[in-house]
C-alpha cells in the first residue's frame, strides 16, 4: 500500500534534513583540529530568519528543527490576519483557518513583526552568549520585515547584520541553513552574512498560481500591472527577479504551465553548481510530490517537498506550486 501524500511529504523532509545534517558534520570532521560533534563556545554567530524562509520549527520556542544545524538559528513569525483576527503564524488555528478563508474568498492579510519583537530575539541571543547576529529576511520588495529588523538593530549595543535575501520560500531557507553552518564552523560575522548573501542572490525561485487573485488582493503584482488584465485568465508562471515578482511566460492551462516551469527549473539547474532543490505547495500535495518526483535528478541533495508557510500561501493561493533552487555552499565556506 502506497503512502499518503501528507507521509511521503514527510519522507521527503526526512531525507533532506538527514542530508543537511551529515553535510555539517563531515565539514566539522574536515575542518582542521576540530571534532565531528565539537561546538564552539566562543566568538558564536547566531542566525535570526524569520517565518517565510519554510523551515520546521517548534511552535513553541521557534527554535528551527533541523537537529545540530539548527542549534544557532531562531525564526520569528510573520503575523497573518483573516478578516479582523490576528494569527500568529506557527498556530494550529491558521493552518486549519487560512485555506477555508481562501477558498471561501475571505480578505486576508499579513504584516512584517514589530521592530520590539526582533529586538527581543536579539537581546535573548546575546544573553544566551552569542557574539553576534546575522538577520536574514525575506525581500524587502515584498515585505516590511527587514526594515523592522534594521530598527531594531539599530536600538542595540550588539553587533547584528541585516541581510536583505531578496527571496522567499527554501530560496531563502537554505540560504539561512548556509548561514548556520559557516557560523558552526567559525566563521565571523560577516564571513556568516557573506554566505547568506552568496546564496540567496544567486538562488532562483520560479512557481506557477492557478490565477491571481491572491497577488492581485495583497496588492503584491503593483510592478506588473499594465499586465493584469492578460494574467488573470492564464495560468501564469512567475518568478523572484532581484526581490520582485515578475512574469515570465502566460500559459493558458495547468499542464502546459508545469511543462514550462519544469523545463525553465532545468535550465537554471544546469547552470548552477550543485543546485539544491525544494518543492513548495499550498493544499495540493499529491501534485507537488510530482513535481519533486520529475525534478529529483536535476538536484544534486534530496528534494523536500514544503507546504508554502501561511504568509506565503495567503499571497499566492490555494493550488499554488513553487520551486526554489540554491547553489552549494562552498567546500570551504
Amino acid at each position: 500500500m502506497n503512502p499518503r501524500p501528507a507521509e511521503r511529504s514527510q519522507q521527503s523532509l526526512v531525507r533532506w534534513r538527514g542530508a543537511i545534517e551529515a553535510d555539517l558534520l563531515a565539514r566539522r570532521a574536515a575542518a582542521p583540529g576540530r571534532k565531528p560533534n565539537l561546538r564552539r563556545k566562543k566568538g558564536r554567530i547566531a542566525v535570526v530568519t524569520d517565518s517565510s524562509c519554510s523551515l520546521p520549527v517548534d511552535r513553541g520556542t521557534q527554535e528551527v528543527l533541523l537537529g545540530p544545524v539548527g542549534a544557532n538559528i531562531i525564526s520569528v513569525p510573520l503575523p497573518v490576519m483573516i478578516g479582523e483576527q490576528i494569527y500568529p503564524e506557527t498556530s494550529e488555528e491558521l493552518d486549519r483557518d487560512l485555506p477555508l478563508a481562501l477558498a471561501q474568498g475571505d480578505p486576508v492579510r499579513t504584516s512584517r513583526p514589530s521592530p520590539g519583537r526582533l529586538l527581543n530575539s536579539y537581546q535573548a541571543l546575546q544573553d544566551q552568549g552569542y557574539a553576534g547576529v546575522v538577520s536574514i529576511h525575506l525581500s524587502a520588495k515584498l515585505s516590511g520585515t527587514v526594515e523592522a529588523a534594521r530598527l531594531a538593530a539599530g536600538q542595540l549595543d550588539f553587533p547584528v547584520t541585516v541581510v536583505d535575501s531578496r527571496q522567499a520560500g527554501l530560496g531563502l531557507g537554505h540560504a539561512v541553513i548556509d548561514a548556520a553552518i559557516t557560523a558552526q564552523l567559525g566563521g565571523t560575522l560577516e564571513a556568516v552574512a557573506e554566505a547568506a548573501t552568496r546564496s540567496a542572490h544567486a538562488a532562483e525561485s520560479v512557481f506557477v498560481l492557478p490565477n491571481l487573485d491572491q497577488l492581485r488582493r495583497g496588492g503584491r503584482i503593483n510592478a506588473m500591472s499594465t499586465l493584469i488584465g492578460g494574467l488573470l485568465w492564464v495560468k501564469p508562471l512567475l518568478q523572484l527577479v532581484d526581490g520582485e515578482i515578475q512574469p515570465v511566460e502566460r500559459p493558458r492551462t495547468m499542464p502546459r504551465a508545469l511543462e514550462r516551469l519544469q523545463a525553465r527549473v532545468a535550465q537554471q539547474a544546469h547552470a548552477m553548481d550543485a543546485p539544491r532543490l525544494a518543492v513548495h505547495g499550498f493544499g495540493n500535495p499529491a501534485q507537488a510530490l510530482e513535481l519533486a518526483e520529475a525534478l529529483t535528478p536535476l538536484s544534486a541533495s534530496p528534494v523536500p517537498v514544503v507546504d508554502l508557510p501561511p504568509v506565503l500561501g495567503a499571497h499566492l493561493g490555494l493550488g499554488a506550486l513553487a520551486v526554489s533552487l540554491n547553489p552549494a555552499l562552498p567546500a570551504d565556506p
